[in-house]
This record gives structure tokens, C-alpha cells and sequence, in this order.
């Protein structure tokens, strides 16, 4: 059933107006529709928005990784690559020289703390430096910076290889 609006003018029944108005509306069609943005708000559409783009980010990463992963054995990498992957910091670049001049015997977490005496290191934190640094390094190659041997902290062999 169809809504008509009908205009008494005095015993004459003016329906004409509003077939002019239903055929401009009819020509232009359903009107503005709103968009997802209007509908959910400015802020919580923008939300939704970078929640999909970190999501394709994160499955590109995963193929990289992937490709990376296979090629591994046939790519050779630079020590400033592997710097700029593990470490935050000139911090993090001096605990990987002083573990590089110590050599595959390795050195305490204490010793490194006491030769990098101007930062102001404890022997915790150098350890806690050196497992976020091996996180880092075996989410993106699968490898390790170090490894403890008894207490002490050692280069791995990859390190060692790619320092050479």
C-alpha cells in the first residue's frame, strides 16, 4: 500500500505535488546513503581499519619469515643487519662487542656489567639485554645471539660466522 499525502484546497483534491516529488526522488534514487564511517562513528571505523591492515602486515610478515626460513642456508648476513635486528641501543651493541672479544669461552654477566661500567649495568640486566636480543634474533632468523655455558654468556657459532 502506497503513502499518498493529499492537500484539501477547497473541495479539490491537489495529489499532483506529490507525484512531482516521488518522481525527482525516483530519478535521483534512494537518496545519500551513509557510509560505514557515519554508521559506526569516525574513531571506531578508523579502529577497524588499522585492526585490518596490522592483520595483512602480520601474514606478509609470516610469509617472509617463511621465504627466509628456506633460503637461510644460501643468504649471507652483514653484522650491521644483525645489529639492527637484536639491538635497541648502543648498549646493545657494546654487550655483543665485549661477547665477541671474549670469544667462544665466553665471559660473566658480571665481567661485561664491569667493563661497560659507564652505563651503569648490573649482571641481571646484561642478561636480561642478552635474552631479549636472542628473542629477537630467533623470531626473525631462527638463530640465537648467545648461550650460556655454565654461567657464562658465549656468542653462538652463527655470531661468530657472521662476524668473520
Amino acid at each position: 500500500m502506497r503513502n499518498v499525502c493529499c492537500v484539501h484546497v477547497g473541495e479539490e483534491v491537489n495529489v499532483q505535488s506529490v507525484h512531482e516529488n516521488s518522481e525527482k526522488v525516483a530519478q535521483k534514487g534512494f537518496g545519500k546513503r551513509r557510509t560505514r564511517a557515519e554508521k559506526v562513528g569516525r574513531l571506531q571505523y578508523i579502529l577497524e581499519r588499522i585492526r585490518l591492515l596490522e592483520g595483512k602486515i602480520g601474514q606478509i610478515d609470516l610469509r617472509t619469515r617463511t621465504m627466509m626460513a628456506g633460503l637461510r642456508e644460501w643468504m649471507s648476513f652483514e653484522p650491521s643487519y644483525i645489529q639492527k635486528v637484536t639491538c635497541e641501543d648502543e648498549v646493545d651493541v657494546e654487550i655483543i662487542t665485549c661477547l665477541m672479544q671474549k670469544g667462544v669461552g665466553g665471559s660473566l654477566p658480571s665481567a661485561i656489567a664491569s667493563e661497560l661500567g659507564e652505563y651503569g649495568l648490573k649482571r641481571w640486566d646484561v642478561t636480561r639485554r642478552i635474552q631479549r636480543m636472542n628473542k629477537k634474533l630467533m623470531k626473525e632468523l631462527g638463530q640465537k645471539v648467545a648461550e650460556k655455558r655454565g654461567h657464562q654468556w658465549a656468542p653462538t657459532s652463527f655470531l661468530t660466522d657472521v662476524w668473520e
